[in-house]
Formats: structure tokens, sequence, C-alpha cells
């Protein structure tokens, strides 16, 4: 619900938002699994551990699958989600050249507005 209403005075006001760590720390690249947690800060953000990877994984499964269709990686379906929202930039971070041209694959296509939608009703526990 705040979302949207922030969303809207954005909109109303003519401000774009600027969507900071829009992959979650690396969490909605598909890079981590239950099995495979990260090492390092990571690894105290509840996000990170079993149980936070678990329940995420149902978007993750989706992400992929939607990511299947067209060739594309979960990050680059979750950025291209992003893109979807009118007035909201992602500004993904990069370490690596390869990661920049992933970030960049985003582009070019959209999600259809029944995954986009489905994206959102799946993502809502998350930003609230």
């Amino acid at each position: 619900m705040e979302k949207q209403k922030i969303v809207s005075i954005a909109s109303e006001l003519g401000v774009t938002i600027l969507a900071y760590s829009p992959l979650a720390q690396g969490l909605l690249t598909g890079k981590y699994s239950a099995q495979e947690q990260p090492a390092g800060a990571r690894k105290f953000d509840s996000r990170f551990s079993k149980t936070g990877i678990e329940k995420i994984e149902l978007v993750m499964s989706t992400m992929r699958k939607m990511g299947k269709k067209r060739d594309r990686t979960p990050a680059q379906v979750a950025l291209n989600w992003l893109i979807a929202q009118n007035g909201v930039i992602p500004i993904p971070g990069a370490k690596t050249a390869k990661q920049a041209q992933e970030n960049a694959g985003a582009l070019g296509w959209s999600l259809s507005q029944d995954e986009v939608n489905q994206l959102e009703l799946m993502t809502r526990p998350w930003r609230e």
C-alpha cells in the first residue's frame, strides 16, 4: 500500500524513483541457494540464510521460467520488472564487466503485463 502511495506521489511531482540495490545484494541473481549460501558479510543477513533463501525460492523459480522463455537470467528479469514500473529506474551495481553486460541484458525487451502482475503479487510480502 505504501509503495503505491509513494509511486503515485512521485508521479504527481514528476519525480523518478531510483531503486537502490535492485538485485538485493545478489539475492535475485540466482547465484545462491539453500545449499550454497554466501560467505562474508552476507552470511549475517537473514535474507541469505537457508530459511531466507527457501522463502524466496518460488519467486526465483518463477523468474528463471520467465527468463528461460527469452534466454535471460533471473537478474535480467528482476531488473526488467523494475523497469516496467512507471517512474522507477533500477541502479544495479556491478563488480565486473561481465556483471555490467548481464545487467544491460535487462534492456531491449519487456515482460508481459501478466508477468509483471505475477511478480508484483509474489514479491508484495517483501515490499510492505
